[in-house]
């Protein structure tokens, strides 16, 4: 008899990652700001501090996002595991653009506290932050090649690492393509319909 995976949750899931998000990427960066606090630095000015409040629900919201989706691929929840590689693979939600939305969106988020606090400890945390982004995830990453294989591949070729890529407008020779492709489709289905009647 096999025995069963064990697995977290999905509302328990959510709540340890909603838990583990607003400590790293909000109470931590307040902290900090305090380290410096009676240095007799001035205050950021409003423009400074409305910036910072936008990068912070942008980057909130890309790693709001990013959960959801990974919510909704694990509908059992998540397999309790040595290695922390997902069962599946992602190429919806932001995941179509980025192949690490979560992480992008949290140094956003930190990048938005530095602005609001104006504080060297937050700017030190987030090169701290980003520093340990850019040393895991060409760890997980080959995790995942191990896992997805040829799967895993072309995704690595069809999205990039962290910051989407402007559409391309087609070169000239793929118009050409995808017109035939088109007019191929059409006479296909007009020939199928002569078929029928």
């Amino acid at each position: 008899m096999l025995s069963q995976v064990k697995r977290i949750p999905r509302a328990a899931g959510l709540l340890g990652w909603t838990a583990d998000a607003v400590a790293l990427n909000a109470a931590v960066p307040r902290e900090l700001s305090r380290l410096g606090h009676h240095a007799g630095r001035p205050a950021p000015g409003p423009p400074a501090r409305g910036a910072g409040l936008l990068l912070v629900a942008a980057g909130a919201t890309l790693t709001g996002w990013a959960f959801a989706t990974h919510y909704q691929a694990a509908p059992r929840g998540w397999a309790l595991q040595a290695a922390p590689t997902p069962g599946y693979l992602l190429r919806k939600g932001p995941y179509r653009w980025s192949r690490n939305p979560m992480y992008a969106g949290e140094a956003t988020v930190w990048a938005g506290w530095a602005l609001f606090y104006a504080s060297p400890a937050v700017w030190a945390g987030l090169a701290v932050v980003s520093a340990a982004f850019a040393t895991i995830v060409p760890w997980e990453e080959r995790r995942l090649l191990e896992r997805f294989g040829e799967d895993y591949r072309a995704y690595l070729a069809d999205v990039p690492r962290w910051v989407p890529r402007a559409p391309r407008r087609p070169r000239p020779a793929d118009r050409r393509r995808l017109r035939a492709d088109r007019d191929r489709n059409h006479q296909g289905g007009a020939l199928e319909k002569e078929h029928y009647r």
